[in-house]
């Protein structure tokens, strides 16, 4: 590099970019298309911040992967398989299908954390923060905390490992069942859904909005290979639960507090004469 750069008989682009051009290509070359010496020495090597199996941040060997994968590296089709949040991440994203499944796998985090910003925010602002967001915190924490200290230890307990294992291609080798983020996000799902349908004025936007963002939360971790068919649906039900108990402590002990419908709205809605009505405490 320094002799191409030193070198002024010929201009400087013109000697820099057949280097270049030789450089990029050792760089985005899968080794399994290289030399195959070269390719059995790069072969991916496990690496992870916290325990292994964790899959929180983890990079996954070349050994654990299935012998599916490992012929996709030897095709130049899969370079490296990540754990980030218990999500498996495969380099090069195959496809928009693909995007979209991760996407949808980290929105069960993506919204608490808006929601946090959001109150935290209004806090700063206003002085106290706002109900919504906050309310809404204390859902995903609350409920995630169930999940993982009652729940799963339950299943993990009295379940097969047959039904509590995740397929094999996972990075996170922890039991999935129940699903933490399908409970997340069909927990915040069922809640919100149930707040708009049933406030005194309907808004069909935001109802169609609220099952489209969450909704596709348990395909995207079956189509990811995180969980299994049986493990989100369980986790489904288990969530459908919740949401309505988060929607009937909101309604009985919160009851006077505005929504997001009520601030931003294609229109006025649509009057809702069945509308609940409970037997109130307001906190």
């Amino acid at each position: 590099w320094l002799k191409l750069l030193q070198e002024p008989s010929e201009p400087r682009g013109r000697r820099l970019w057949p280097a270049l051009q030789c450089v990029s290509r050792k760089m985005y070359t899968p080794a399994a298309t290289q030399d195959p010496d070269l390719a059995k020495v790069e072969k991916p090597q496990h690496w992870q911040l916290f325990a292994k199996g964790a899959g929180q941040c983890e990079f996954q060997g070349f050994d654990d992967w299935t012998l599916e994968e490992q012929q996709l590296w030897n095709e130049g089709k899969l370079r490296c398989k990540w754990g980030v949040g218990q999500v498996s991440l495969r380099l090069p994203v195959r496809d928009g299908t693909s995007f979209m499944a991760l996407l949808y796998g980290y929105l069960p985090f993506v919204i608490p954390i808006w929601w946090g910003i959001w109150a935290l925010a209004t806090w700063i602002t206003r002085g106290s923060p706002r109900f919504f967001p906050a309310y809404g915190i204390c859902i995903a924490a609350g409920f995630a905390l169930v999940n993982e200290t009652i729940i799963k230890q339950i299943c993990k307990r009295t379940l097969p490992a047959s039904l509590t294992s995740r397929p094999p291609e996972a990075v996170c080798k922890h039991p999935g069942m129940p699903s933490g983020h399908v409970m997340n996000a069909y927990t915040l799902m069922v809640w919100c859904f149930l707040e708009a349908a049933l406030d005194d004025w309907v808004h069909p936007e935001w109802l169609l909005t609220i099952l489209l963002v969450l909704g596709p939360v348990p395909w995207a971790r079956v189509y990811n290979k995180d969980h299994t068919r049986a493990q989100v649906m369980v986790s489904g039900v288990i969530a459908t639960v919740m949401g309505c108990i988060a929607y009937y402590i909101r309604k009985t002990h919160y009851p006077h507090h505005s929504q997001p419908w009520e601030w931003y709205a294609a229109n006025k809605g649509y009057a809702n004469p069945y509308e609940p009505h409970f037997n109130t405490t307001d906190a």
